[in-house]
């Protein structure tokens, strides 16, 4: 087994940080942005209490890939990123409702959302590294 040294680990696991915090600080940005868009996207998916979860899906995405950037509160931004990741894609990717192109479509979707799980709970794990803000 090869074994990673330092300071090399710690790059890997701020370059994970960084593409893992990506991937939602847009999504808050583009819903922030696009209120309107996201509100129907909300209601479309038959998420309920869209007035509370609509901001508070926003700040989440906001604030905790800020964390996981400085490397502050990692576990805990990572394992609700985790949480909220794995509702999310369970309560409005169900593709295991649909059939056809919509369930191959949303199935990619599912496992796509699975892999970045994976990352946050090893993230959490392994905690931020030697390089923190």
């Amino acid at each position: 087994m090869i074994e990673i040294e330092e300071p090399l680990v710690s790059w890997m696991m701020l370059v994970a940080r960084l593409c893992l915090a990506g991937v939602f600080l847009v999504s808050g940005i583009h819903k922030g942005m696009f209120y309107g868009k996201a509100e129907a996207e909300f209601q479309a998916a038959g998420v309920p209490a869209i007035q509370l979860l609509l901001p508070a899906t926003i700040l989440l995405h906001l604030i905790a890939p800020v964390a996981l950037i400085a490397g502050v509160f990692v576990r805990e931004a990572a394992l609700g990123l985790a949480l909220f990741t794995v509702i999310s894609t369970a309560t409005v990717h169900g593709f295991w409702r649909m059939s056809g192109e919509e369930r191959l479509a949303r199935s990619r979707i599912a496992m796509a959302h699975l892999a970045v799980v994976g990352g946050l709970i090893l993230l959490a794990a392994a905690g931020p590294g030697r390089f923190v803000f």
